[in-house]
């Protein structure tokens, strides 16, 4: 098969019916929107497998497939920034989810059949990550930070009035920036 065009529909809805019967034949099963949107349909569609993993872990693939077949065909987005996610999670007893890890992203280029192959070697290792964690006290999987450390998923190490804190964004660092700066004469 020729490689694929995303100026081409007929190729975009080709790859977005591959992707989909891939997720489907290695047991993945969409996962419902989380809000309201005034078009579902132009939603990209996750999904996400949870069988055969320990429990409270899943493996989600964020596809770049829109559409219902009603409305707009399914086909995947047209050529952009994104591209297919895998990742490992974790889904905390408070239903949050945390990231145990996550594979390089599978860019749309090459063959039809070599994209959907390079989504299923991703899925295979978020499989693998997931099977392999290592394990808290609490008895909650492990994730890698940022420092490269391990930090326990369940971040059992604060108290529940420190999880539900509300997150501050804003960071005083910045701020020096924002100053008109010193005249020095």
């Amino acid at each position: 098969m020729s490689d694929y065009d995303p100026s081409v529909p007929m190729l975009r809805q080709l790859l977005g019916l591959q992707i989909l019967g891939k997720l489907e034949d290695a047991g993945f099963a969409e996962e419902p929107l989380t809000k309201k949107l005034d078009k579902p349909y132009m939603a990209e569609r996750v999904y996400a497998r949870v069988d055969g993993l320990p429990k409270g872990m899943k493996i989600q693939v964020y596809t770049t497939v829109i559409g219902d077949g009603d409305n707009v065909p399914v086909e995947v987005r047209s050529s952009g920034k994104d591209a297919i996610r895998v990742s490992a999670v974790y889904v905390t007893k408070d239903g949050k989810t945390r990231g145990l890890g996550k594979e390089t992203r599978v860019n749309r280029t090459g063959n039809v059949e070599d994209i959907c192959e390079r989504m299923l070697i991703r899925m295979r290792k978020a499989w693998k990550t997931c099977k392999t964690a290592t394990y808290c006290e609490c008895g909650a999987p492990k994730f890698v930070t940022k420092n490269n450390k391990l930090a326990c998923a369940e971040i059992c190490w604060l108290t529940e009035e420190e999880k539900n804190k509300p997150y501050n964004n804003s960071k005083k660092r910045y701020n020096r920036y924002l100053r008109a700066p010193k005249f020095r004469g």
